[in-house]
């Protein structure tokens, strides 16, 4: 019985790590058989493999980013919105509410290093925030949280956007609605580990 108990037990720890073998292997695999395809002069195959090597460690990427959103804000669950990538720039967003929708907080991460469009919409987002920083005038807050400088830009009387520019063409955005001034985008700010953010993502 005992040893019955144990071999469950086992099969059951073995699984889940097996699991983890196999989802690291995919990546592996396909730089095992780039390195193949490189070495037999099929360098259309090889860098196919490379392609899909870089998406599936993008997707992990995506996946590790959002253990730094919070689960809840002030009891607000969290609900992931659809992530992806165009033209480089990958995004991770999520959604909390209040059950009547009065009021909400979308957090999100978008980076686009490595590539050139993306550089190039990095570029054009950071202008954007400028010029909506200079068109809210004094209204606009310059928020500073764990030594990073962003800029709160309000949207009306009770909603607005916080948006941080990171290194290597990473932003963070908290965009708040139902919310008085600046007060929440910050407090949700000083709760967030941007450089961890900055440095995984």
């Amino acid at each position: 019985m005992k040893k019955k108990f144990f071999l469950t037990a086992a099969a059951l720890v073995v699984v889940p790590l097996t699991c983890v073998v196999a989802q690291a292997d995919d990546v592996t695999t396909l730089i095992d058989s780039a390195k193949d395809n490189y070495a037999a002069h099929k360098y259309t195959k090889a860098i196919e493999d490379l392609e899909w090597a870089k998406k599936e460690i993008m997707n992990r990427q995506i996946g590790s980013v959002k253990d730094f959103l919070p689960a809840e804000i002030d009891g607000m669950k969290g609900v992931d919105v659809e992530e992806g990538a165009v033209l480089g720039v990958r995004g991770v967003s999520r959604k909390y509410g209040t059950a009547d929708g009065s009021k909400s907080v979308v957090i999100s991460f978008v980076s686009g290093e490595g590539s050139a469009a993306a550089n190039g919409l990095g570029a054009l987002m950071k202008m954007a925030a400028s010029l909506g920083a200079m068109e809210a005038g004094t209204s606009s807050k310059l928020v500073i949280a764990k030594g990073y400088k962003g800029q709160f830009v309000p949207e009306g009387k009770q909603s607005g956007t916080l948006t941080f520019n990171l290194n290597g063409g990473r932003m963070v955005t908290i965009q708040t609605t139902g919310y008085q001034g600046a007060s929440m985008a910050e407090k949700v700010a000083k709760n967030l580990d941007l450089s961890k953010i900055e440095e995984t993502f």
